[in-house]
């Protein structure tokens, strides 16, 4: 069959610092449907230029589309302009895995695949094209007689190893070098991901629902093997890891890190990474910096201990400042994000957290309000008292529900508070500012465009 993966248009905190890149879980998906037999086209409305209203759907069996929360009215417009064309539509993400029941009786959606998609769908596949019965398939939920029907949750992909690599041959990479990121103004980024899942059970994050509280790992091996394809294929020379904690086995870093100057790869990369790894692992982050590492992501979040213990943070103050000074020593760049409007926070505590922010003094943070999305902890305890369910503002820079403690306008102004007090505490910080508010901040814009 032929089948069409969508990836509706996006405007979050990640693209405000230029973090555009191929929709990788789609080219997961393509991948595997490819190697059951099926003609795949991937068409990325981020960077297209294509609009989804006026696409033209009708030359294709199947439509399958991605969504997280704040795209989802997005990814809607898709499916009912695909579904009017007469294609089966099938929907997959965080969003649509944990919304089922709102997606479905919108009337224009076949299927959700829940989590992992890369055996549901193939399968999926197969069943439509022989007009056979899905309820044998695992991570399926669709209407039978106006009634919703959901089979079992599909097992975790133990071994991800198996999976085929990323059908980056889809899309244009070379567009994606004009419009992503480009470390140090220069080195264009690709996106890798090398494991699934995560330990931690932080209440705002999908991640342990979407993939699970059992951290999964590629091989070493494997990952720098696909780093050396997009190396020499595609001409990258920075790479990005999407991984929500990459250095959870601290051996396989240095593995990693070891083939990296094995193979002789000139190469900049970053990673997401908690400051207590770092700390613990000295030795690891001495190799990350050998092996080309410019950039760690570290979830602060805040300077508050109450709101970290509500979000399931286990760390002290001081961590923070101790694993970016080890970063430093190693010549190594600190992103740190923090989350504005957690329950047991007051104007008095934000304000705290954007000044622990500045004298923690990293190259680049990112500030985001507290948003409940479905799936999450959060969510379930917040249900009562969301202020609506309009999903495009689920974005991090709009208050959503109703907070015990601080009103919908100062907490848009907080936010606007914490970027001007972040960069404008110094010259290079203004500078850093003015570089990415010119060049790769469209939600930078949005925000201050609140006050214009």
């Amino acid at each position: 069959m032929k089948v069409l993966l969508a990836n509706p248009r996006s405007n979050n905190a990640f693209e405000a610092f230029g973090f555009v890149f191929p929709p990788l879980g789609l080219l997961y998906i393509a991948a595997a449907a490819e190697n059951s037999g099926h003609e795949v086209v991937i068409e990325d409305f981020s960077v297209s230029g294509n609009k989804a209203s006026s696409f033209d759907y009708s030359g294709y069996d199947v439509v399958g589309i991605t969504t997280d929360t704040r795209r989802y009215p997005g990814a809607l417009q898709i499916a009912r302009r695909a579904r009017k064309c007469g294609c089966t539509v099938v929907m997959g993400g965080p969003h649509a895995g944990f919304a089922d029941d709102e997606i479905l009786k919108q009337g224009c959606v076949d299927y959700i695949v829940r989590g992992e998609g890369e055996f549901t769908f193939p399968a999926l596949l197969r069943t439509i094209e022989k007009e056979e019965d899905s309820t044998i398939i695992a991570g399926l939920s669709f209407l039978s007689n106006k009634n919703i029907v959901r089979t079992p949750e599909p097992p975790l992909i133990e071994n991800l190893d198996a999976l085929p690599l990323p059908a980056r041959h889809l899309v244009d990479m070379e567009l994606y070098k004009r419009k992503g990121l480009k470390y140090g103004g220069k080195r264009p980024v690709a996106v890798i991901s090398s494991s699934r899942g995560c330990p931690h059970n932080c209440s705002f994050c999908i991640t342990p629902q979407m993939y699970g509280k059992r951290w999964r790992a590629r091989s070493a091996a494997l990952v720098v093997g696909e780093m050396e394809e997009v190396y020499t294929k595609y001409g990258y020379r920075a790479f990005a890891f999407c991984d929500d904690n990459f250095t959870v086995s601290p051996q396989r870093v240095k593995d990693i890190c070891s083939l990296i100057l094995e193979k002789n790869l000139d190469i900049w990369w970053w990673c997401l990474s908690s400051p207590s790894t770092l700390l613990k692992n000295e030795e690891m982050v001495g190799f990350m910096a050998k092996a080309g590492v410019k950039t760690v992501y570290i979830g602060v979040e805040s300077a508050n201990p109450a709101v970290l213990k509500e979000f399931n943070k286990g760390i002290s103050r001081d961590i923070p400042f101790r694993a970016v000074d080890l970063l430093r020593r190693n010549g190594i760049e600190a992103f740190a994000s923090y989350i504005l409007g957690g329950l047991n926070d007051d104007v008095s505590t934000i304000l705290a957290t954007i000044k622990y922010a500045k004298k923690l003094d990293t190259a680049v943070a990112q500030f985001t309000i507290l948003t409940p999305y479905p799936g999450t902890a959060f969510f379930r305890e917040m249900e009562p008292v969301l202020r609506h369910r309009k999903w495009r503002l689920y974005d991090g820079i709009h208050l959503v529900f109703r907070h015990r403690k601080i009103a919908f306008v100062t907490m848009e102004l907080l936010l606007i508070s914490a970027y001007v007090g972040f960069y404008t505490r110094g010259l290079l910080a203004m500078k850093n500012f003015f570089r990415a508010f010119t060049k790769n901040a469209p939600l930078l814009k949005k925000i201050f465009g609140k006050v214009g």
